[in-house]
C-alpha cells in the first residue's frame, strides 16, 4: 500500500504523501504522478491509502472522488460521516472478485476547537487480514499520546528501520521548535527522507513527495479566508514551507528542484479542483503561472419562485 504520514501538534498539521500508483494485483507501476492529498475548506488535509480507483471501470480517481464528495460539507463531523457512508456505497458496487478492496482515509486539521481534529476512516485494521466485509467502514478519532507535544500517524506502508522511528519521534519535534519557516521546512524534509528510505525496500512507495501544512488560524482569519474564496499557497522558487500563516504545499521531485510545484486537490464551498500546478521561469522566477482542472462547480441557488413574464 502507499504511504501517508500525518504529523499533529496543537498548532500545525503536516501531511506528506508519495505520488506512486501501482497495480493492486501485480504491484507493477501504473503512475508516478498521482495526487493523493486533498485540502478541504483550507482548514484540513486529507490523505488516503488503498484503492486508487473507486469504480468498476477503474477510471474514477479516489482522491478526486474524495474532493467531490467532501466539498459540499462545512463541518468536520458531517464531512467525515459522508466519506464513510459514500465509501461504503462505492466499494459495495465493485466486483466481488477483486482481491483487495482496502481503503483508508485520514482527515486532519482545525476548526477553532481547542484540540486538532483527526479522524481515520477505514475498512481494515493496519497489519490485519483482508476485511471480511469491505463495505464496513469505521470512523476512529485519533489523538496524541498523553504528554506528547507531537503526534504522528502513518497510514499504509509501515516503517522499515529503527532509525526512521527515532527520527520521527525525536528529530522532527526538535525541528519544529526552530523559528518558522525554517523549522517547518526541516521537519517536512525529515518526513520525506523517511518516505524515500521506505521506498528502497517497498516498490509500492514512490520517491517523489507532496507535503501540505495546515496551521491553526483564528476565527477572524478563517472568516477572512472564506470571504476571499480560500487559498493555499506555495513558493515556486524553493521548497520553503510554513511561513505564510495559512495552508501551504510543496513538492519534492526525486530529480531535484525544477521550479514546478504540484499541489493537492482542493475542496470547499461546493467546489472541487484538481491538478493544481504552479510553475516559474527558471531564468526569471517572477514569471509564474498556475493551472487547475475543475472537478465540480457549486450548485446554483434554488429559485424562490416562478419567473414572471414582463408585461
Amino acid at each position: 500500500m502507499t504511504l501517508i504520514q500525518t504529523l499533529i501538534t496543537d498548532d500545525l498539521i503536516i501531511q506528506v504523501a508519495d505520488r506512486r500508483l501501482t497495480n493492486a494485483a501485480t504491484g507493477m507501476l501504473v503512475d508516478d504522478q498521482y495526487t493523493k492529498l486533498v485540502c478541504w475548506n483550507f482548514n484540513f488535509s486529507i490523505g488516503f491509502t488503498g484503492l486508487a480507483r473507486i469504480d468498476r471501470a477503474q477510471r474514477r480517481s479516489t482522491s478526486e472522488w474524495i474532493a467531490e464528495t467532501i466539498c459540499d460539507y462545512g463541518l468536520f463531523e458531517d464531512g467525515v460521516a459522508a466519506l464513510a457512508r459514500v465509501a461504503s456505497e462505492r466499494v459495495g458496487k465493485l466486483p466481488k472478485a477483486w482481491p483487495d478492496k482496502r481503503l483508508g482515509i485520514l482527515v486532519a486539521g482545525f476548526d477553532g476547537r481547542t484540540d486538532p481534529l483527526v479522524a481515520e476512516i477505514a475498512n481494515f485494521e493496519a497489519g490485519g487480514p483482508m476485511p471480511g466485509d469491505p463495505t464496513n467502514f469505521t470512523v476512529k478519532r485519533v489523538s496524541r499520546l498523553q504528554g506528547r507535544a507531537v503526534g504522528y500517524r502513518i497510514t499504509g506502508a509501515g516503517l522499515t528501520e529503527k532509525w526512521q522511528h527515532q527520527m520521527l519521534i525525536q528529530r522532527v519535534p526538535r525541528a519544529l521548535r526552530k523559528p518558522k519557516p525554517e523549522g517547518v521546512t526541516y521537519a517536512v524534509k525529515l518526513m520525506v527522507a523517511v518516505q524515500r528510505s521506505i521506498a528502497k525496500t517497498n516498490s509500492r512507495v514512490g520517491t517523489d513527495a507532496m507535503a501540505v501544512t495546515i496551521p491553526r488560524t483564528t476565527f477572524g482569519e478563517r472568516i477572512l479566508a472564506h470571504l476571499n474564496g480560500g487559498r493555499i499557497m506555495t513558493k515556486v522558487d524553493s521548497n520553503i514551507i510554513g511561513g505564510t500563516g495559512g495552508p501551504e504545499f510543496t513538492y519534492f521531485d526525486t530529480e531535484g528542484f525544477d521550479y514546478r510545484q504540484f499541489g493537492p486537490h482542493t475542496a470547499g464551498n461546493g467546489m472541487a479542483v484538481a491538478d493544481l500546478m504552479s510553475t516559474a521561469d527558471p531564468d526569471n522566477p517572477d514569471y509564474q503561472s498556475v493551472s487547475i482542472r475543475i472537478l465540480k462547480w457549486p450548485k446554483p441557488p434554488a429559485q424562490s419562485g416562478a419567473r414572471t413574464q414582463p408585461g
